[in-house]
């Protein structure tokens, strides 16, 4: 048993590197030792939904072409992945005021790259019984592969655009990202 579990009144951490001879210490009282978040009455709700707008929503200064400009809707952690994804599938509360004006594409890719994975292997590994089943020699069929990445991502954007067209339509005015962001989480 660490000393951690042991002592619930422990709030300090000593990092201890064997190259340098000083030792870090870092004081985590206001924190909750067993679940990693902070105590009642320390933490305060998150602002309500702003949409992004201007140089921001534009990607900054950064080309398209740069990994800068792509990284900004990626940068998200595995408690928002988530905390999204079951707002997405399970519409308890507000998507958009946990979203937080932070549009993330994290859903819009991984989880259809998830499902293209998925269904190669799945596709392959039963090819390949098959093919030794008969006395084959197995080959994999990359146009499979090339096939589902071409469909999969093209019904993401297609539908990912039609649902941004028909809340437009529809009188609400939720921005591109937001759309795909919502739709990724929801694919899940």
């Amino acid at each position: 048993m660490s000393h951690e579990q042991s002592n619930p009144n422990y709030n300090i951490v000593v990092d201890v590197d064997d190259d340098e001879p000083t030792l870090e210490f870092q004081d985590f009282a206001t924190t909750n030792a067993q679940q990693g978040r902070m105590a009642p009455g320390n933490a305060s709700a998150p602002p309500p939904y702003q949409p992004p707008s201007g140089a921001d929503a534009a990607g900054g200064s950064h080309s398209m072409w740069q990994a800068e400009y792509w990284a900004q809707y990626f940068n998200v952690d595995s408690q928002d992945v988530v905390q999204r994804t079951y707002l997405a599938v399970v519409p308890k509360d507000s998507f958009l005021d946990v979203y937080n004006a932070n549009p993330d594409l994290w859903g819009t890719f991984w989880i259809p790259t998830s499902v293209i994975f998925a269904m190669f292997v799945t596709a392959s590994l039963s090819q390949g019984i098959t093919e030794a089943l008969a006395g084959h020699p197995h080959e994999y069929d990359f146009t499979m592969l090339t096939f589902a990445v071409f469909t999969i991502y093209m019904y993401v954007l297609v539908v990912g655009a039609a649902v941004y067209g028909a809340t437009k339509y529809f009188g609400s005015h939720p921005g591109l990202m937001e759309c795909f962001s919502v739709y990724g989480y929801a694919m899940a």
